[in-house]
């Protein structure tokens, strides 16, 4: 019995459905994607008596350990050991994270217009380096918090510091979970620059007026 062109053509059709059904099925189901967090910045509240800074401040890019240089969220057990949490990861590299934070809390406090990174104010009056010295969860047995730790020194243009302070929040976990990581995280690096960014402001304000005064 001879077929039609058309009946070959159904039949052909139906065979690659089949197929490509076929390898739809025997395919492994993809692994869920990685549950990632970010920091956010911090929010101040609006001051209008506050003047608005008329000099420009670079935030440095943060200087890190390698420990804290990754997406991985790192965990001490003891002192001078890092690991990292099998579950969830940052979006960025924990330095990358802070720097981005830090930034938008300036432009979100209204008193300096001209802020940014490195790359977009390069000849600005004054700089802000940071260091990360913590940036991760203590547990040892009796204690579960998250410790982040900034060193912050202003400079001028060149290079004299102007102000340096050390900066230190430690929130306490209530869960292992890592959303309840990153959100201690979040409040850790919101109390550190909810204190950082009005003393920078200040010093800033107080080199600027004795060098325009002076």
């Amino acid at each position: 019995m001879m077929m039609s062109r058309n009946m070959m053509r159904s039949l052909a059709v139906a065979m690659v459905s089949v197929g490509a059904a076929g390898c739809v099925n025997v395919l492994p189901a993809g692994s869920p994607a990685a549950v990632r967090y970010d920091l956010t910045p911090v929010s101040f509240e609006a001051n209008d008596a506050v003047m608005v800074e008329p000099w420009s401040l670079a935030i440095a890019d943060p200087t890190a350990t390698r420990a804290y240089d990754t997406a991985r969220i790192a965990l001490s057990r003891e002192a001078g050991q890092i690991e990292y949490y099998a579950g969830g990861e940052w979006a960025d590299r924990g330095p990358g994270l802070w720097l981005t934070a830090l930034v938008r809390s300036f432009e979100n406090s209204g008193r300096i217009l001209n802020v940014g990174d490195n790359i977009a104010l390069p000849g600005a009056d004054y700089t802000l380096q940071t260091d990360l010295r913590d940036f991760h969860v203590v547990h040892d047995g009796r204690d579960r918090a998250v410790v982040v730790t900034v060193y912050a020194k202003l400079s001028d243009r060149r290079g004299r510091i102007q102000a340096a302070q050390l900066f230190q929040s430690r929130q306490k976990l209530k869960s292992e979970a890592p959303s309840a990581v990153a959100r201690a995280f979040n409040e850790a690096v919101s109390n550190v620059i909810g204190a950082l960014a009005p003393w920078s402001l200040d010093a800033g304000a107080r080199a600027y007026q004795e060098k325009n005064n002076g």
